[in-house]
């Protein structure tokens, strides 16, 4: 393969849906480990909202796919695992939104 179509492929995002965010995202860079297709995948978070996860990694994932990803998502800054789906990939990594949780 050549490095120009290396480089097409880096840069092309495929989506689950284009909907608008409900919730603001918070930058971050936390290194985080994640479950997807009984597999333990490694990544960087690099932003967060309760609604879904921006996570840089590399690997071959699908739109809808599952995972499980740990990581601060509550307010003290505790790791707690959250379950999601890949609503998005790109070249640099996944997008996951997480399943609403029953109160």
């Amino acid at each position: 393969m050549s490095q120009k179509i290396k480089d097409q492929d880096a840069d092309r995002t495929e989506s689950l849906d284009n909907e608008s965010r409900l919730h603001e995202r918070t930058p971050c860079s936390e290194s985080t480990h994640f479950l997807a297709k009984q597999r333990l995948y490694q990544g960087r978070i690099r932003n967060f909202s309760p609604g879904g996860t921006y996570i840089e990694t590399s690997g071959y994932f699908t739109v809808g796919q599952q995972v499980t990803v740990a990581g601060p998502f509550d307010i003290d800054g505790q790791e707690r695992k959250k379950q999601g789906a890949i609503v998005r990939k790109d070249g640099h990594g996944i997008g996951v939104k997480f399943k609403k949780q029953p109160r």
